[in-house]
């Protein structure tokens, strides 16, 4: 006799990747001892449906340790992050993946905007003391860079223009390579340092930034700031001021990724969004969830799906660049991009890839620019799909 407990839980690792029409128990048998040891918080073996679940509804995450932003990171898992298990699982029941349109499978292409002016009187202190600390650290092309950009910046302020406001070029340089759609996550207020050096500037722009995206034709979702991710009071907030400001949102990310399934998921259920798309690892590439396609979070308190989907995250430029992560080049960080979206076109996966639109100037971007084209153009080159998080959650 199976527990009912357990049979809904089953029954939602299968939908979860697809296998709607295999029974469990009849076609997926039940292994007690593997049931057993999710109760106990550990991770079961032998059971790739009691795995899936354990991976899935984030089991390990619940008492682990976390860095001095509240995130849980790769190195603290005991997952592959290249290799999902409900992946595995899917293959070995022979379940063919759900892709949109026909393609091979899907990249939601995603920016969030953290800033929206970099010369502000902030903004030039922050670069100057970059560019002394690059130069003393011996890394000489980002002093360059960051000289290169405080040279201009009078310029830009004589012509009335900024490099971080190009978000109808990067719409733009997107869809001349084939995507279909982009979303941009924007922050509806500022509570902490954390969330920006220059909020009256941000708050004063913001009218004008949504009108400039719905423009571009790019969704807007709400970027949760930094407090938000642990009140779920001031998350319903910012969703009202990005509303107020002419932006009706579905989606939202957390700032910082901040994200805890069993902490904060729930709030952004009850706020009403359609979709979240925080999970992923800060430090690593790859599928926090073990899963590499969009699915409904398990809430544990209540043992079942929230009413949210999840979009996941695989790639953030910032985890690619900073030296606190991975710290490569872009040329560096290319194969591992490469190996990524072979392995997605082979899976038909479905999942976002972050960039930020603070490196699209092209004289001090470094050529994280021209990465992210190159990942747009390499999709269209799998026969895959470049698009908006809102149609990748309605797969």
């Amino acid at each position: 006799m199976i527990p009912a407990e357990v049979e809904r839980r089953a029954r939602w690792v299968l939908d979860s990747i697809g296998a709607t029409e295999v029974g469990f128990g009849d076609d997926v048998p039940y292994v007690a001892a593997a049931w057993d040891a999710v109760e106990r918080g550990e991770r079961p073996q032998d059971d790739g449906v009691a795995e899936g679940f354990f991976h899935l509804a984030r089991l390990e995450e619940r008492s682990a340790p976390r860095d001095e932003h509240g995130r849980f990171r790769a190195a603290s898992s005991c997952l592959d992050p290249l290799d999902p298990p409900l992946e595995r699982l899917r293959r070995e029941l022979r379940v063919e993946p759900r892709t949109p349109d026909g393609a091979r499978f899907a990249v939601a292409l995603t920016f969030d905007v953290d800033s929206v002016r970099r010369w502000t009187r902030v903004g030039v202190r922050g670069a100057a003391a970059r560019m002394k600390n690059d130069a003393l650290g011996g890394r000489i092309p980002a002093a360059a860079r960051e000289a290169t950009g405080l040279a201009l910046a009078p310029v830009h302020r004589a012509r009335g223009t900024d490099p971080n406001w190009r978000f109808e070029r990067i719409v733009a340089g997107a869809a001349s390579r084939g995507a279909t759609g982009t979303t941009f996550f924007v922050l509806g207020g500022h509570h902490d340092p954390h969330d920006g050096a220059a909020p009256e500037t941000y708050a004063r722009l913001r009218p004008r930034l949504l009108e400039t995206l719905a423009g571009a034709g790019a969704e807007v979702g709400l970027h949760g700031s930094y407090t938000a991710a642990g009140d779920a009071g001031l998350l319903a907030a910012e969703r009202q001021a990005l509303a107020a400001d002419g932006a009706n949102t579905s989606g939202q990310r957390f700032h910082y990724l901040r994200i805890d399934p069993h902490q904060n998921l729930p709030a952004v259920a009850a706020a009403g969004f359609d979709y979240d798309s925080t999970l992923g690892f800060p430090d690593a590439i790859g599928f926090r969830g073990g899963i590499a396609r969009p699915f409904q979070p398990w809430d544990v308190e209540h043992d079942r799906p929230l009413e949210l989907v999840e979009v996941p995250l695989a790639v953030m430029d910032v985890t690619l660049a900073e030296c606190r992560y991975l710290g490569l080049s872009p040329r560096a960080a290319w194969p591992r991009l490469d190996r990524l979206l072979d392995w997605a076109a082979g899976n038909g996966a479905a999942f976002a890839v972050l960039w930020h639109p603070d490196r699209f100037d092209r004289l001090t971007s470094g050529g994280w620019d021209r990465l992210c084209y190159r990942v747009v153009e390499a999709v269209r080159e799998r026969g895959g799909v470049c698009t908006s998080s809102a149609e990748l959650a309605r797969l």
